[in-house]
């Protein structure tokens, strides 16, 4: 048993001393790898405060390429490169597609061996990936226009005005605005902002003329483009069924002679076309929409109907069926448009934009309830435009909204779609390397 004793014993000192000397070769190390994290860091910190200032001068001026080089940066060496469509020297396979909406911000630092890399991808999104945008609340007839408790908003929501809220409305998207919200004082009000808020975001800019001529551009070049007054109803099978009233001879009437006018259909076979489809006049539009389109108009568009993707989106979220209304004046709804199938609703799937006032219902406080306006898309409108009327917690007249937010608008958007006038970061990533890594890496690639 001595003896056994004597070779525990033993055992024990063998063991501590293999982790004593792990113990010591761990604490021989720490200061090396304490060194490595507090270069690494370092050139991590370099490379994004660096990135930080070219940020700040494409904000300031969005033609801004002259980069930055600098070696002599907080101990280190850092340069940033910038590329855009027209570069000669674009970094392969780094943007999905590129196009004058693109922007990519390649940085690189130095020290002490470390090398942080770290890239920015930026564009300027389309205004269709908002649920709701306005530039003000108050309406054309300058009242203020509620959200009220049967309100359900998803998706992102933004105006540079004041939201008045009256009762519990549901945003179920996350909601901004330079200014907080407002209170309807004959009731209680508790809004739901169940995605998140930002009431001291900055101000948006609505879409440039500018825009507006790449619409046009877009329609003469590939697209359909009409210089008089149209009627669009969008058919399941891909075609456009375009009508039009052209002069038929005169008529007189007491005494005098007025144009007579008969109506004439064509139906336009869409395959081929840009999808792009614009008026110097008034539109009105309805239908199922098969494939990808945005119609504009100079003046307005009325919706004289349901507007149906053929491929729903709500049962299929892979749908390629899309589109974009843009108004130059106004968006209205026809007051007899829930009436064009027979129903109460009215049913539109689309990204409604009305640049000069806004997007509401013609003759909105006359007649009772009409039901529910189930809108499937988004609205941007320089004000926001009435839908109905309501008092004592009921609607009076008008509809019901049901605005559904549609979720493929984060990432795609109707054929030329006005942009936002900003960039807007799509990743930004950085990593650290060791410089002989990145040297050996740079010499493989040019072999």
């Amino acid at each position: 048993m001595g003896r056994a004793l004597l070779f525990l014993v033993s055992g024990m000192f063998i063991v501590f001393g293999i982790v004593q000397s792990g113990v010591q070769g761990r604490l021989s190390a720490i200061p090396e790898r304490t060194y490595n994290y507090h270069a690494e860091n370092h050139a991590e910190n370099m490379v994004n405060s660096a990135m930080d200032y070219a940020l700040r001068e494409i904000i300031n001026d969005q033609n801004w390429e002259d980069g930055y080089v600098n070696n002599d940066y907080m101990d280190g060496s850092v340069s940033i490169q910038i590329y855009d469509q027209s570069s000669s020297d674009i970094p392969a396979n780094e943007i999905p597609s590129w196009d004058q909406y693109t922007l990519l911000v390649k940085g690189t630092s130095e020290y002490e061996g470390k090398v942080a890399q770290s890239e920015i991808y930026l564009r300027k999104d389309a205004f269709s990936k908002y649920s709701y945008f306005t530039d003000s609340e108050i309406s054309t007839n300058n009242s203020s226009v509620y959200f009220i408790w049967s309100d359900e908003l998803s998706g992102p929501v933004h105006t540079n005005g004041t939201f008045n809220i009256a009762g519990d409305p549901t945003f179920k998207g996350f909601v901004s605005s330079p200014n907080d919200w407002n209170g309807y004082s004959g009731m209680t009000n508790d809004p739901n902002f169940n995605g998140g808020t930002d009431f001291n975001a900055d101000y948006r800019d609505p879409p440039s003329s500018l825009e507006m001529n790449v619409l046009e551009n877009s329609a003469s070049s590939n697209g359909l483009s009409f210089d008089e007054e149209v009627g669009l109803e969008f058919l399941s099978d891909g075609r456009l069924k375009v009508s039009k009233q052209v002069q038929d001879g005169w008529t007189r009437y007491r005494g005098r002679w007025y144009p007579r006018y008969r109506t004439v259909e064509n139906y336009v076979n869409m395959t081929g076309y840009n999808g792009v489809i614009s008026s110097t006049e008034n539109i009105s539009i309805k239908g199922t929409v098969n494939g990808s389109y945005t119609v504009h108009s100079e003046k307005n568009i009325e919706i004289s109907g349901d507007i149906v993707y053929n491929d729903n989106p709500i049962d299929n979220p892979n749908s390629t069926d899309l589109l974009g209304i843009v108004s130059e004046k106004n968006v209205t709804i026809n007051e007899d448009a829930h009436r064009d199938n027979g129903y109460s609703d009215l049913t539109i799937q689309a990204s409604i934009m009305a640049l000069d006032e806004s997007f509401s219902l013609d003759n909105y406080n006359d007649g009772s309830p009409k039901g529910d306006l189930n809108l499937l898309g988004g609205i941007i409108q320089q004000k926001r435009g009435p839908m109905g009327t309501f008092s004592g917690g009921q609607v009076r007249s008008g509809f019901n909204k049901q605005y559904e937010y549609d979720e493929r608008l984060m990432r795609m958007n109707p054929p030329s779609f006005p942009r936002e006038s900003f960039f807007s970061i799509v990743h930004w990533f950085t990593e650290v390397l060791d410089r002989d890594y990145v040297v050996n890496q740079n010499l493989n690639e040019e072999d």
